[in-house]
């Protein structure tokens, strides 16, 4: 099948045959003239699977993710007509979700799609890297088909407006309907969509333009595949499908700091003079990235002699010990007689064909490359092999990009896999995925004991095994700024945690204060690194006026200083499947907080409403529940509800909610060291609170997997009222010394205090404010 030419058309129900009959004992299905099998199944804790086969139509499914899967329930929830008109219900029988009588389950060719009813005033959140400038998404017909947007759209298209689809591809909805949420995840790497009950004036000038009252779900290709599941929270939703696709590994404590890059860094000078700038203004930075001038010629796997004189050990020798290289890795590979890699994949037949039975030529940046064939297990063994080497000769992480996969100007249609017999629509969505696969096994076997760290430009559905993702070329503009928050909440929801945009923008110049503002704002996002291109102007700190590096740098510290509390929401993610950023309807449940697209919850303690745009010097703040917030701006409670805050330039407003219990580092950070095992833990509590808290504290090394074998301490901060407790519950990393700090005016009583409260400064988004602290008997 030809790839999607159209990304703005999309399947109609009128042009699909729908099943009439069906048969349960059998599973046999009848649509049109056509039959297959169906099947309908109920697994524990709330999960449904309905599939269809036919081996005429469709191979069997083809992802290269392996969902982890509950067991199926003895007590089936699933009820199912003669015309398979399905009914999914809950434990005292009543239906949760049904499908549109008569039109549960339509094919045309191989295209299938399911129809579901949703209630009059059903939201829609997910959808991955949309980009739509909304979280809640009514009203929208959307593909997942993983783009190279820079080079499939024109700029006038990408640099300041909404482009659909883009690099990600998550075909997954959370739901929410009749007072339930419901998640629709589609498990197929073939080409899907998704159309959504509702008006989205931005797209609709004609009354035939509205999407329909149904939710649409289908493919255009693949093995149809559809997983259910309900919860009665969005968070309990979200837990399930991250369970599902597979929870987030614990990164590396580095991999969380502030990163460095730009199109033009190259090799040892570069990263030595990055060293000692960020040395020189005591700005912590713990990885500088290199694009495409490092490499021989563009040559994936091969470094530029000139650029590493000594090797790349040698300049990593010279390296901040703390301070990690990241160079970039493409797919394509450079085909050249002569050249090692190519030579080598050449013999062991790990490209991509074509239709000629000869290897699939692009045109990317080495001329003409061939791409390996990740859908293969030899050809990801292979690369892995390549990419343990890489990992071995110094290099701290990898960047994997153009893994859309970019072609250039070639059609990339004739680009066929499993040795030329499967099309390329079948698996382009999963590409990203096989090499993110393949290098993290890599760097597994060139460091076993070490926590690998890979970032990723496209992926899908289980990317968040194997690798964090940026949000692909954006452009130094409001624009972007405005749609990063969405976006990020977007992915987080949609089982892909570990993300960010390049902060400042990657294309264009980004001046003073658009700079400082997106600073601000993604300074506690789960990703944070300025990028920028070759031609844009330099956005290190120091190329800015000493004014805006002050407050560029500031923004950097603090993210280092919430470093332990970031730290422990990745311990959560591991462990639990929370995301890391969240809209605010995550933690308070209530359907209006689902259109407030410009804030957001960092956990389940931290409110970030920033700026999102120039010439701003307010903004409507709110503030969500039904307990006061402690402003970190200006050390004063606010009650909940909506209010006009002022936001100076040196302001992006900061809120601990009522009961927050946040680690941070004891100062503020002038360089990349964290001991995780000495932090002040906030805790806020406003006056004549009568509430309840307890929040869980992890320290261990922070690199390793030696966690996993019990080299890990933990501790418990219990809050009730005005009376804070700490117990020590494990201590495999050694014995953790917190310091308590409250709100000056907030009487606490620290249970287990060595001494007398002292003042403690501590600076955020504002003026510095005085809490009261004390240390914890030892």
């Amino acid at each position: 099948m030809a790839p999607p030419m159209f990304y703005t058309k999309y399947p109609h129900p009128s042009n699909f045959s729908f099943v009439t009959d069906f048969d349960a004992a059998t599973g046999r299905a009848r649509a049109g003239k056509r039959q297959f099998q169906f099947s309908a199944t109920s697994h524990v804790d709330g999960f449904f699977h309905l599939a269809a086969r036919d081996p005429g139509t469709w191979l069997p499914n083809v992802s290269l993710l392996e969902l982890d899967v509950p067991g199926t329930s003895p007590d089936s929830r699933v009820r199912v007509g003669p015309g398979l008109d399905l009914a999914l219900l809950d434990q005292a029988g009543t239906p949760l979700v049904q499908s549109v009588p008569g039109h549960a389950f339509g094919v045309c060719g191989e295209a299938s799609m399911f129809l579901f009813e949703v209630s009059d005033d059903a939201q829609f959140l997910g959808m991955g890297e949309k980009g739509l400038g909304r979280i809640e998404l009514s009203g929208v017909r959307t593909k997942f088909w993983n783009t190279d947007v820079w080079s499939d759209f024109h700029w006038s298209q990408w640099k300041d407006h909404p482009v659909d689809p883009t690099y990600f591809s998550t075909p997954y909805v959370a739901v929410r309907t009749g007072g339930k949420w419901v998640g629709f995840l589609l498990h197929n790497p073939g080409v899907t969509f998704m159309e959504t009950p509702g008006t989205d004036r931005t797209r609709v000038f004609a009354e035939w333009q509205r999407t329909s009252r149904h939710l649409i779900l289908g493919s255009e290709n693949g093995e149809p595949s559809l997983w259910i599941f309900t919860s009665d929270d969005l968070a309990g939703l979200t837990r399930k499908l991250q369970g599902l696709v597979g929870k987030t590994p614990l990164p590396p404590l580095w991999s969380l700091g502030y990163h460095q890059s730009r199109w033009g860094y190259g090799g040892q000078k570069d990263i030595l003079e990055l060293d000692r700038q960020f040395a020189k203004h005591g700005i912590p930075c713990t990885a500088v990235w290199l694009d495409l001038d490092y490499m021989d010629g563009a040559r994936v796997f091969q470094v530029a002699p000139k650029q590493f004189p000594g090797g790349v050990e040698a300049t990593v020798s010279r390296l901040d010990s703390r301070r990690r290289i990241v160079p970039i890795l493409d797919p394509g590979v450079k085909r050249e007689n002569g050249y090692r890699v190519y030579d080598d994949g050449h013999a062991k037949d790990v490209f991509c064909h074509n239709s000629e039975g000869s290897e699939f030529v692009g045109i990317v940046w080495p001329g003409e490359t061939v791409f390996p064939d990740f859908t293969l297990a030899s050809a990801r063994e292979w690369w892995s092999g390549y990419a343990k080497e890489f990992r071995q000769s110094g290099f701290g992480a990898a960047w994997v990009d153009m893994n859309d996969p970019s072609t250039g100007p070639v059609d990339p249609t004739e680009m066929l896999f499993n040795r030329g017999k499967e099309p390329h629509a079948l698996h382009r969505n999963q590409y990203a995925l096989g090499m993110q696969m393949a290098t993290r096994e890599g760097f597994m076997l060139a460091e076993p004991g070490e926590r690998p760290f890979i970032l990723s430009r496209s992926g899908s559905t289980g990317t968040s095994r194997y690798s964090a993702v940026w949000t692909g070329d954006n452009v130094s503009n409001e624009f972007y700024l405005r749609q990063c928050v969405p976006t990020t909440l977007g992915m987080s929801l949609s089982g892909i945690p570990f993300n960010g945009p390049d902060v400042g923008g990657f294309g264009g110049d980004a001046d003073d204060e658009l700079m400082v503002r997106w600073m601000q704002a993604c300074l506690l996002f789960p990703f944070f690194r300025n990028h920028s291109t070759l031609e844009s102007r330099r956005e290190e700190p120091w190329h800015y006026a000493a004014s805006t590096r002050k407050q560029l740098a500031h923004a950097i510290r603090l993210r280092h200083r919430f470093l332990p509390y970031l730290y422990q929401l990745f311990i959560g993610q591991e462990e639990l499947g929370d995301p890391i950023v969240r809209p605010l309807i995550y933690d308070f449940d209530d359907p209006a907080l689902a259109s407030v697209n410009d804030e957001f919850m960092v956990g389940p303690f931290v409110l970030h409403a920033p700026v999102l745009g120039v010439g701003q010097t307010d903004r409507n703040v709110i503030l969500p529940g039904s307990d006061p917030w402690y402003n970190l701006s200006t050390g004063k409670w606010l009650p909940p509800g909506e209010h006009r805050l002022g936001v100076p330039l040196g302001s992006s407003p900061l809120f601990l909610r009522s009961g927050a219990v946040v680690p941070i580092q004891p100062e503020l950070p002038t360089d990349n060291r964290v001991d995780l095992a000495n932090p002040v833990l906030l805790v806020a509590v406003p006056p004549s609170w009568i509430g309840e808290t307890q929040a869980e504290y992890c320290a261990d090394d922070g690199l390793t997997f030696d966690y996993r074998k019990g080299v890990r301490s933990k501790g418990t901060v219990s809050v009730s009222g005005a009376t804070a407790r700490w117990d020590q519950t494990q201590s495999g990393f050694g014995s953790l010394h917190p310091v308590i700090a409250w709100p000056v005016g907030s009487p606490v009583e620290v249970v287990g205090s060595s001494g007398p409260s002292e003042k403690l400064d501590l600076q955020f988004l504002g003026r510095a404010l005085k809490w009261e602290a004390t240390t914890l008997s030892r």
